[in-house]
């Protein structure tokens, strides 16, 4: 009862701060200009927004399936992985922070216990990726303040994933040894396709800032991870209003409106967030009948 309390607190208090950093911004903005830049979309970019979102899941659900196979004894169908994975969405964006996202693991057959080690170590990756591109993009983007330290963090960021593996001197009973052998075999298909992740979200914004603008392929690589660093800060819902700032002051290096800058960032969100929530939500209603 107490933690219910304490989860509704911070629930609250989430909400508020959310609401108070769109207040701000919002209250410099020029809502005119801002209708004008949605309306403005091109439906071509609009319809490569949503083939991108749609690989961006295949991508989500081949990395949950590797994740899952951490286990060699479990072999889930592939409907398993995809329907566990799509509600994992539903819970990430209903539950402000993501912390429900582990309630997925009562959507699979697999031993509770390694599901929640998968979920821990796919949670790992997309930090990690997160980080190594914002470290990678600062070291251009702040060439002129902090070089040195960028390319340090960098070098640090890169050498992240042997943490989990370092972990294998604290089983003694090597309990675990057949799982380290699972998580070295899946780490080189996860990087590749965590890469590909990141330059497809890359590429999103990318597209939909050349729809107001000529940005060029290596500006966005080298601006758009600092915007999507904010996902790792999880003070706010879903994380409106900080990643929308964060595009706001980054994207304005570039000479970007505000205006334009919150258009491509909550264009990009109610693709790759909202919608995917709403069809994970629809696979929970779904689950909740066959249990009836």
């Amino acid at each position: 009862m107490e933690k219910l309390i304490k989860n509704r607190y911070f629930y609250f208090i989430k909400i508020i701060i959310t609401a108070t950093i769109l207040y701000f911004i919002f209250r410099k903005i020029n809502f005119h200009q801002l209708y004008l830049s949605f309306i403005d979309l091109k439906l071509s970019y609009i319809f490569l927004i949503v083939i991108t979102a749609g690989i961006k899941i295949f991508i989500e659900y081949v990395n949950w399936g590797h994740f899952l196979k951490i286990n060699p004894e479990y072999n889930p169908k592939k409907s398993e992985i995809f329907n566990s994975h799509m509600i994992g969405h539903a819970l990430r964006f209903l539950i402000p922070g993501g912390h429900a996202v582990i309630g997925k693991m009562y959507f699979v057959k697999n031993e509770k216990k390694l599901s929640f080690m998968s979920i821990g170590i796919e949670k790992f990756f997309q930090i990690w990726m997160n980080l190594l591109f914002a470290s990678f993009a600062a070291i251009f983007y702040f060439r002129r303040q902090f070089i040195l330290p960028t390319i340090i963090a960098f070098i640090f960021i890169i050498f992240l994933p042997f943490i989990i593996y370092l972990l294998k001197h604290l089983d003694r009973k090597n309990n675990l040894a057949i799982y380290f052998r699972q998580y070295w075999k899946i780490i080189p298909r996860i990087f590749i396709m965590q890469i590909l992740y990141m330059f497809i979200t890359i590429f999103q914004y990318f597209i939909l800032l050349n729809n107001f603008i000529s940005f060029h392929f290596f500006s966005a690589v080298v601006s758009i991870p600092l915007i999507l660093f904010s996902n790792l800060i999880p003070i706010t819902y879903a994380g409106l209003g900080l990643r929308e700032k964060f595009a706001i002051e980054v994207l304005a290096k570039y000479d970007i409106s505000s205006e334009t800058a919150i258009t491509v960032s909550l264009t990009v969100f109610i693709f790759n967030v909202l919608l995917p929530a709403l069809i994970g939500l629809f696979y929970i209603v779904k689950s909740k009948k066959k249990e009836k």
